[in-house]
């Protein structure tokens, strides 16, 4: 039976870390052969290449298996009712999306997305309706392509926002916090949001509290993610 793929993150830099990782061990290998007195200069390459393939492997794991343990401890603190109108915002292969259109039955899940192959390998709009198919809930699924900075939705649409390692792509800290006032301005009053990210948390909090978000906190270090992340929450008012 076909099993749903919610992609390898950040291919890209698990390449480059692995590629990395080579190139220090075949260093500290020349050094042996050529000159096998320097030992201080070979343990600092095997040192550093054995810390490059630990992150590629903890950064595999995270994919693979970090990610689902985060996405239902995020979705169990929103205590969703199962009528909700839910957004994932960077909704990528429908980790976040999927995961909350099971806690709504009687509600709809709606994700966004610019599909870049850059965070996720075959990032792409029908893969995630692929995922949802075959994960039973195509039809409460929902998913656009749109930017975060400018949602193409109305004034207080959604019950709950959330977004999983999206925001940060967006490269100036003035996008990102024009995504997080988009992202409250399509929340409903009472609606919460839960922001998940391993950078620029400090950001969304202090931005969604000037855009008039009550009960803002940032969480601490969640470890089963690499790198380890953070989640922003908050209630409208």
């Amino acid at each position: 039976m076909e099993k749903p793929d919610y992609g390898l993150d950040a291919p890209g830099v698990i390449r480059n870390l692995g590629l990395g990782g080579l190139a220090f061990l075949a260093i500290a290998l020349g050094l042996v052969f050529g000159n096998g007195q320097r030992w201080m200069s070979v343990l600092g390459f095997l040192i550093a290449a054995a810390v490059l393939f630990a992150e590629v492997v903890a950064m595999i794991w995270s994919s693979r298996s970090g990610k689902f343990i985060a996405r239902d401890r995020l979705l169990a603190d929103l205590e969703l009712q199962g009528h909700e109108r839910v957004l994932d915002v960077g909704c990528g292969h429908g980790l976040l999306l999927i995961g909350a259109a099971k806690l709504v039955p009687q509600g709809r899940a709606v994700g966004i997305d610019l599909w870049s192959q850059e965070d996720q390998g075959k990032n792409a709009r029908e893969h995630t309706l692929h995922n949802a198919k075959l994960e039973g809930v195509a039809e409460r699924v929902e998913v656009q392509t749109g930017d975060m900075r400018k949602l193409p939705f109305g004034d207080g649409e959604f019950d709950a926002v959330v977004a999983s390692l999206s925001i940060h792509n967006i490269p100036d800290a003035a996008g990102r916090a024009e995504a997080v006032r988009e992202i409250v301005r399509v929340l409903k009053p009472g609606g919460r949001i839960a922001l998940m990210d391993f950078r620029s948390t400090g950001e969304y909090a202090a931005a969604a509290s000037a855009a008039g978000l009550q009960n803002v906190a940032r969480s601490g270090m969640w470890l089963s993610i690499f790198p380890p992340v953070r989640v922003v929450t908050g209630r409208k008012a």
